[in-house]
């Protein structure tokens, strides 16, 4: 299984704006720095930066002097998160498929597999849930 390539790029976006901001460069992140300095093309970043802002991650500005950045401190936001901001809370797998095989041993089954996905997907949550975009940052230096 593999997740969009959204969620990761989401990811980088915000360590990007979170950093420029944090080095100075920028009061907010233009738009197409982050769309050239990350190689994602502009209508991705505008899609991306759409669901980021309607979870309340990134702010935007216009003007000339306008761009995104940070609307919570990237400490208090999660990878898990971001996952639900780009996934709209959708579970990591289906489950719900519908067996011609009837009787116990198909039921039980089909509950075994359920139960074993839906502890695999909150442990995965989980440990998403403890990384931020903060401890990211940090891994690369703050400067």
């Amino acid at each position: 299984m593999s997740y969009p390539t959204s969620y990761s790029q989401a990811i980088l976006i915000l360590v990007f704006v979170a950093d420029k901001i944090r080095q100075g460069l920028y009061e907010h992140v233009p738009t197409r720095a982050v769309a050239e300095s990350l190689g994602i093309p502009t209508p991705t970043v505008a899609k991306i930066l759409q669901s980021l802002v309607r979870a309340g991650f990134i702010e935007t500005q216009e003007g000339a002097k306008g761009g995104v950045r940070l609307a919570l401190p990237a400490s208090k936001i999660s990878l898990a998160d971001v996952l639900h901001a780009m996934e709209l809370k959708r579970p990591l797998f289906q489950t719900h498929q519908r067996v011609r095989a009837k009787g116990e041993r198909p039921t039980k089954a089909q509950a075994a597999i359920r139960d074993a996905l839906s502890s695999a997907e909150a442990a995965m949550r989980a440990c998403l849930g403890e990384t931020t975009i903060d401890q990211l940052l940090s891994q690369f230096g703050s400067k």
